[in-house]
């Protein structure tokens, strides 16, 4: 039972809790253990103490209180470590316990002994640190408050009422001068026995009560409203983008914003000067950049608001991650589409004629086609001027109007089937990773099964892409060598070279970033790190690609449309 409870709480947590550092929830003891948040608090400054010390506080009460339990102040426990403890108090809170000495007693008590054990295993290193009243007074660490506390006092371990933070029942200081550090806080359900200093769960009853097999404090739910935050509470204002925030989200909503405002730009733009060249690239290519900027505009909405409440807008943000993963798919698409057809799909219905082919030539033209493998030509049709954009001038150009529909749709079966797939397999696959994350080990998706799927279906791309510029190229190799034709693979002046080392690197850049700094780079500064790289070359991948295609469009439009008929 306590697996189960375990394994939903980490769903939960991933879905919610962990970007959220304004706590707010009921926790019952029968759960055994709750796991919180994580939290980064930032390197103390010796010359500003109260602004860069971090703070945990708030309430921890007894919801319904009675007369019979309003006295009730020790049935869990609310620890704060760091990472060098987090291993021996989560390990033990979820991995299983093995007790050999337990015979000659019943099943009740076997189970309070173990979770007993339990208890005394994950307190182990800390007891010699952390300070206690009476059981530990040398103790150096202010890590544990026994909950709930008084519905109108303090925490018992609150000895100093002027350290508590207004209006809070308890309050930890962070203080550490040589570098950020992760902190933990947990809910256990382990008390203090004052006469022993031994651990007793408070989850399941005593081995000797044995009127009931339900724990004394199975009926009690706790009510918690806690802050984590880097500064004094009262300087909120001063610095609104980093208090409330972890020190690896220092800065991220800044960001949000800026590419915001980036990718509004290139879209009002792009709209601009693509609108009278209609085509599939640019249609997908503005798809691209409405989900780009959705997915941005959604966690900007997040982090904006979480500077405020500390809560911010969770599911929004995770949508917002979802539909910036369908933009990133739609821009493979579209990179895709574009090795294998170039910057639009090819029109048999533009005549030789309308391209600039001389006569002599057009015989010539047509024996090269007629004679290239069909293998081959399942690339794209190609001509000396190869690339033709809807809509084209009608008096300009000869067509067939039925294979030019023929051929126009022939195009969108391949593509749909493509953006589909891609659509599915990165959705399906971040949704898995969301929800197999550790909350304390893992806390990165690409640690996970299904995050390293997705680095690999990359990798995959950039050898399908390179194979199909090698058949591309080896068609204009052909055409140019037995008829000195020199044909241009991708459009007008774009060089083969120079686009797809762009694109592969910036196919290979989101692997190349995660592994170095998954092996190199602090969990601290690892996810602003990843995040800005990805998003700058996401940004300048678009940007490229705009400008691509739109000097292809101008190219097309001076040499078909404005040659005269």
């Amino acid at each position: 039972m306590s697996k189960i409870h375990i394994s939903i709480l980490a769903v939960v947590l991933v879905v919610d809790a962990v970007n959220t550092l304004h706590l707010k929830g009921k926790w019952n003891p029968s759960n055994r253990y709750l796991f919180l948040t994580k939290f980064g608090f930032q390197r103390t400054q010796i010359d500003e103490l109260e602004a860069t010390r971090g703070y945990i506080y708030g309430t921890m009460m007894l919801e319904n209180v009675t007369t019979s339990t309003q006295n009730l102040t020790d049935i869990a426990t609310l620890v704060l470590v760091d990472s060098e403890f987090i291993v021996d108090l989560y390990g033990n809170a979820t991995e299983p316990i093995w007790i050999h000495n337990i015979t000659g007693m019943t099943y009740q008590e076997s189970l309070w002994f173990i979770e007993t054990e339990r208890c005394n295993k994950m307190f182990g290193k800390i007891n010699s640190l952390a300070w206690h009243k009476t059981c530990s007074p040398t103790g150096e660490m202010d890590l544990i408050r026994s909950v709930p506390c008084p519905a109108s006092g303090f925490c018992a371990e609150e000895d100093d009422p002027e350290s508590v933070v207004p209006n809070s029942q308890f309050t930890f200081v962070v203080q550490d001068l040589r570098q950020p550090r992760y902190w933990y806080l947990s809910l256990v359900a382990c008390k203090r026995n004052l006469t022993t200093c031994k651990w007793e769960t408070t989850a399941i009853p005593r081995h000797m009560n044995t009127s009931s097999s339900l724990s004394p404090y199975s009926t009690l739910t706790i009510t918690y409203d806690i802050w984590l935050v880097n500064g004094e509470p009262k300087l909120q204002s001063f610095n609104q983008f980093e208090h409330h925030f972890s020190f690896e989200t220092h800065g991220i909503a800044q960001m949000f914003f800026l590419f915001l405002s980036l990718y509004i730009i290139l879209n009002i733009t792009a709209h601009v000067k693509l609108a009278n060249h209609f085509s599939l690239h640019v249609c997908l290519y503005l798809v691209h950049l409405w989900l780009a900027s959705m997915g941005t505009m959604l966690a900007a909405v997040h982090w904006g608001v979480f500077s405020f409440d500390g809560r911010g807008l969770g599911l929004l943000s995770e949508l917002g991650t979802v539909v910036t993963q369908w933009a990133d798919s739609v821009f493979l698409a579209v990179l895709m589409c574009t090795c294998q057809m170039g910057f639009s799909p090819q029109f048999l219905s533009t005549s030789y004629q309308s391209c600039g082919i001389s006569k002599p030539l057009r015989p010539l033209t047509s024996k090269i086609f007629s004679t290239l493998p069909t293998e081959l030509l399942r690339l794209g049709t190609f001509s000396h001027k190869l690339y033709s954009y809807y809509p084209i001038r009608e008096k300009n150009i000869c067509t067939r109007s039925s294979v030019n529909q023929e051929k126009s749709t022939s195009f969108w079966p391949y593509v749909i089937l493509l953006v589909t797939l891609l659509l599915g397999v990165k959705t399906l696959l971040y949704i898995w990773a969301m929800f197999d994350r550790d909350p304390v080990i893992d806390f990165s998706v690409w640690n996970t099964v299904p995050g390293c799927l997705l680095l690999a279906l990359r990798i995959c791309l950039v050898f399908w892409i390179l194979a199909v510029i090698g058949r591309r190229h080896f068609i204009a190799q052909i055409c140019s060598e037995s008829y000195n034709l020199d044909l241009c693979i991708f459009g007008p002046n774009i060089n083969t070279v120079h686009f797809a080392a762009g694109y592969l690197l910036w196919i290979i850049i989101l692997p190349l970033v995660v592994f170095i700094g998954e092996t190199s780079v602090s969990p601290l500064w690892r996810m602003k790190t990843i995040l800005s790289i990805c998003f700058s070359t996401d940004y300048v991948a678009a940007v490229v690609y705009a400008c691509l295609l739109y000097r292809s469009n101008s190219l097309l439009d001076e040499n078909i449309i404005g040659r005269p008929s």
